[in-house]
């Protein structure tokens, strides 16, 4: 699957490698049960694209026994090796940027994480960059198909098991020579949908709605949210309110803003959001409380990411970054 630079493997920085993308194949099959719990993070191979649920029990993530940290830090000089640990139901293949799936980690009554299950909607190709909506029984996520990526939906069919991924038309997955849509993020109800692209230039977040069956032309987002530069990554809080806090990544850093419904812009100027003992955090979301912030966090020295969170402290202000695992 192709996701932009570095930018998408912590989902992060695309100031490295625009160029190549990662992400991969996926489908049930291959490998064999662990003697021992794989951790969310792991030494060796990939982890990435978290998503916390609304009430903060199930945690979605990518993940690839390729390690793209000496990738990114040679600039795309060293290729990535499979060094990771084998999880159940992980696609193989011997293309790095054809190796990943979607996993999804419950939590346990004493508050730890359980062994990550394949989330069973992997194609051949590559997932990413997932969430639920629905308390987990629709999910939206980016999905390879050979030749690039779309995003795409899925309900849980009666039995549990995932009906057919829908695309979500030539309108949203834009197959233009070198435009890209990634990282999705849907409203509760459905009907919302905000997304990057590069389709104008940089990467910008774009919006769409659903009405009578289809998905509107999509209409870039403007400032603050679409400036100069790449901005990616959006979470928006889905309480409904007229005034929902909104997180994203821009090209210097991650940021954080109030809506205003009825200017239809921030509150005020966006603030870059600091989170003591993490360099560079992206791809954001919070549970429903406020008091979470789940996240990737990219160490610039080693090309690695960790995927963290964060508790909100008394003042407002974001704790020191902490391993889910």
């Amino acid at each position: 699957m192709r996701k932009q630079g570095w930018g998408t493997y912590l989902v992060l920085c695309s100031t490295f490698i625009v160029a190549a993308g990662l992400w991969s194949s996926c489908s049930s099959g291959g490998g064999s049960t662990p003697a021992v719990r794989i951790p969310i993070n792991t030494a060796t191979g990939w982890s990435d694209s978290p998503s916390i649920s609304r009430d903060g029990q199930r945690l979605y993530f990518m993940y690839s026994r390729y390690d793209f940290g000496p990738w990114i830090i040679s600039g795309g000089a060293t290729l990535p090796v499979p060094s990771g640990p084998d999880r159940p139901g992980l696609h193989h293949s011997a293309n790095p940027w054809d190796e990943s799936d979607i996993y999804m980690a419950t939590r346990n009554p004493d508050g730890t994480w359980s062994e990550a299950v394949n989330l069973g909607l992997n194609g051949a190709y590559g997932d990413a960059s997932g969430m639920e909506i629905d308390g987990g029984n629709t999910f939206i996520w980016l999905h390879g198909n050979g030749a690039g990526n779309d995003i795409v939906m899925a309900s849980k069919a009666l039995d549990g098991t995932w009906n057919t991924p829908v695309d979500l038309g030539p309108g949203v997955n834009d197959h233009t020579a070198g435009v890209f849509q990634d990282n999705p993020h849907l409203s509760p109800n459905g009907l919302g949908l905000w997304f990057t692209s590069n389709r104008a230039g940089d990467r910008d977040i774009w919006f769409s709605l659903y009405s009578n069956g289809s998905w509107s032309t999509p209409v870039n987002m403007g400032a603050p949210f679409s400036e100069a530069g790449d901005d990616d990554q959006i979470w928006i809080d889905p309480a409904v309110t007229a005034t929902p806090e909104i997180y994203w990544n821009a090209s210097d850093g991650l940021k954080r803003c109030i809506w205003n419904e009825s200017t239809s812009t921030c509150a005020a100027p966006p603030e870059i959001v600091t989170i003591p003992g993490c360099v560079y955090a992206a791809e954001a979301s919070i549970t429903d409380d406020g008091q979470y912030l789940y996240f990737g966090c990219g160490d610039p020295a080693t090309g690695r990411v960790k995927i963290m969170y964060s508790v909100k402290q008394l003042d407002g202000s974001w704790g020191t970054a902490t391993p889910v695992d």
